[in-house]
């Protein structure tokens, strides 16, 4: 599965990795990572916040429990699409993303197992 990072459709499907996708933004592609990760490792708050730990995206963090996002910080994060985890848990993903602090996160995710590389012009992502 392979999501190309130059075009993404406006009705994204049900499962966003069965396809290519075009033109996601940097935060589409960060918060369909971590949701898809979310979605197979079925992990609580305090584990994935070890796994997808702050210092990736540096400043604000990658995930943030929606109940802890004040309102000076709510532009750093996706809050109208929050995730709910399988303790119950909401939590938001950081939108707020450049080209250091993605490649920061791009390779953590292949060191997690999802391969995330670039091709010519285009960038797609494989999930293995």
């Amino acid at each position: 599965m392979n999501i190309d990072l130059h075009s993404v459709p406006k009705i994204y499907p049900k499962n966003p990795y069965s396809g290519l996708l075009k033109n996601p933004n940097r935060s589409r592609l960060v918060q369909k990572t971590i949701k898809n990760f979310i979605d197979t490792s079925k992990m609580g708050f305090s584990v994935l916040q070890k796994v997808w730990f702050d210092d990736l995206q540096g400043a604000v963090g990658i995930i943030k429990k929606l109940t802890e996002v004040d309102k000076k910080n709510a532009q750093n994060y996706d809050m109208n699409d929050p995730i709910t985890l399988s303790d119950g848990t909401k939590i938001v993903i950081c939108n707020q993303w450049g080209k250091e602090n993605l490649t920061n996160f791009i390779s953590h995710a292949k060191l997690l197992g999802l391969n995330i590389k670039v091709e010519s012009s285009q960038t797609k992502m494989k999930i293995n």
